[in-house]
């Protein structure tokens, strides 16, 4: 990769960088681009086992449990509005916002 490759790619970034700093990129870039590389590699592989292994040996499924509430309506509103600094006809008083 050249410099003015590099230039542009930090423009577009919005990344200031000086001369040095381009050409310590530009020294790096295909370290860099092995090690993205080497990554990716690796990821394609946990993804290609883990694609056997659940197809093969598992049956996926989510588990949820049925929505239902697990409180009485108001069971909790007394204690609420007690601690509550501030409350107006059975509602949490807060500051207006706008």
């Amino acid at each position: 990769m050249n410099l003015a490759d590099i230039k542009k790619l930090s423009d577009l970034a919005r990344i200031d960088m000086s001369n040095e700093e381009m050409e310590g990129i530009a020294k790096n870039f295909d370290s860099i681009l092995a090690y993205v590389g080497q990554v990716e590699e690796a990821s394609k592989l946990i993804d290609k086992e883990s694609e056997v292994k659940d197809s093969q040996n598992y049956k996926l499924h989510n588990i949820m449990r049925e929505d239902v509430a697990t409180n009485n309506r108001g069971e909790y509103t007394d204690k609420i509005l007690e601690d509550a600094p501030d409350t107006l006809d059975g509602f949490i008083k807060v500051k207006q916002i706008l």
